[in-house]
């Protein structure tokens, strides 16, 4: 007598590798299925690190969010929490003693004290940088019946065959110092990234609809939103060892408490760093898996710094002061959003690194990266050492992929169909939140039709 076949059944509908907000926004989308989330480290967000310190809160990654029409801004929105617009200047720049914010950019050049020469060469960069951006914002115009992946891979291709130091050509010294110390934010140096790259950072701060939002609270109050709700769904400490496709499922192996445990699924997705991606993804295309491991990332490098300030600061009415010169590139004060209406006193400060310089500073020890820091803190604002209560440094190595001349040719391999894997992540699109929520939400949306289709 034949025996009936038993229909093979994963134990998920998807699981999700990596808890960064990517990964934790493809969960929430998901929500409502049978999931499962892994993440390698001991705390869900990746770079949304923050911690509360009284009224105040350390930040020491990611901390710039857009407004409800934003996919970070609309996620922040869904579960109910607060992001509040930041009324202090979000460009400034600090050069020999003087710090120059507030106004328009173009008048910059001007106000810096500068030589004639370093001045004119800051004007003749200005313009090809703006010239840039006007070029760059007719290419980001929408186009009828586009699809995200090919909306990405004609961005990506703008001005992507040189150098953003090719474009601009050469520059005084100070004012090459400055452009540097501008683009470590995006965790790159001017001779490293791709121009269209570069352009893309400037026409995101000089938009009128640019990032100028905080979340209340600190930037993990996201992640630790998703995974609250996520419960048990949501497993930390368990790195995935390898991801396995086959027709009916996807067999993922990972490692929990020293022992190697195995889950299938009908669909997953690889919400991880690119070099993670080509490491544990089994069987990839050949020009996949070749074009995740030519992704570049860039080093960052944060104090978190909580100060006691007992009345008015003079950083009190700006938000970022970039700081050529100095260990730090960028001054953020993290407590800006709190000074609307009576001056409360503390207060909490980030000091950034990026790219290059970063990589260098994080060959010393934290108590020697947080004693340099300090000290330039208070050459840029004398006085301010003393009101220093706390530092805490946080090392990225891996802070942000960059766009390369060349990265344009690698997006048809990234963004091909991978059958039951689906591949998201910010090295997709320009590096930010939004790009890790909006490719994730996209991989959320395949599976979604396709667990539909199978009914």
């Amino acid at each position: 007598m034949d025996v009936p076949a038993v229909p093979f059944s994963p134990a998920y509908d998807a699981v999700i590798v990596g808890a960064g907000i990517g990964g934790l926004s493809a969960a929430w989308k998901l929500r409502h299925r049978n999931i499962l989330v892994l993440e390698a480290s001991d705390r869900p967000g990746g770079r949304l690190r923050s911690e509360p310190r009284g009224n105040y809160w350390l930040n020491f990654g990611a901390h710039l969010f857009g407004d409800e029409t934003s996919p970070a801004g609309a996620l922040v929105r869904d579960l109910g929490l607060e992001a509040r617009p930041i009324p202090g200047d979000r460009m400034g720049i600090a050069f020999k003693g003087r710090v120059v914010a507030g106004g328009r950019s173009e008048t910059f050049p001007l106000r810096l004290p500068l030589s004639l020469t370093a001045r004119l060469s800051f004007i003749k960069m200005g313009l090809k940088l703006r010239g840039g951006v006007l070029r760059l914002l007719d290419v980001q115009k929408p186009v009828g019946g586009e699809s995200p992946a090919e909306r990405r891979v004609r961005q990506l291709s703008f001005d992507n065959d040189r150098t953003l130091q090719n474009y601009v050509g050469p520059l005084h010294p100070d004012i090459e110092l400055m452009l540097r110390t501008i683009t470590e934010r995006t965790s790159a140096d001017p001779e490293e990234m791709a121009a269209g790259y570069g352009l893309t950072s400037f026409a995101q701060v000089w938009s009128k609809h640019s990032f100028g939002r905080n979340l209340f609270g600190g930037s993990a109050r996201l992640p630790q939103a998703i995974a609250a709700a996520l419960g048990e769904r949501l497993v930390l400490n368990a790195p995935a060892a390898s991801v396995v496709s086959g027709e009916e499922a996807v067999t993922v192996t990972y490692v929990k408490e020293g022992e190697q445990r195995q889950v299938s699924a009908r669909h997953v997705i690889v919400a991880t760093q690119a070099d993670v991606a080509q490491r544990i993804l089994h069987d990839l295309p050949d020009d996949t898996a070749s074009a995740l491991g030519q992704i570049r990332y860039g080093a960052f490098l944060s104090a978190a710094v909580l100060t006691a300030e007992t009345g008015p600061m003079p950083w009190d009415n700006n938000y970022a002061i970039a700081t050529p010169g100095l260990s730090f590139g960028v001054f953020f004060n993290q407590a800006s959003t709190l000074r609307v209406g009576p001056r409360k006193p503390g207060g909490s400060l980030m000091l950034f690194r990026g790219a290059r310089g970063a990589a260098e500073l994080m060959q010393q020890s934290d108590e020697e990266i947080a004693s340099r820091f300090i000290a330039d803190l208070n050459r840029l604002f004398p006085g301010s050492k003393a009101i220093v209560r706390e530092v805490i440094v946080q090392r990225w190595p891996q802070g942000a992929p960059y766009s390369f001349p060349g990265r344009a040719a690698l997006q048809p391999a990234l963004t091909r169909d991978l059958g039951r894997v689906h591949l998201a992540g910010d090295y997709l699109e320009f590096p930010c939140m939004d790009a890790a929520i909006a490719t994730a939400g996209e991989a959320a949306a395949r599976i979604e039709k396709a667990l539909d289709h199978d009914r």
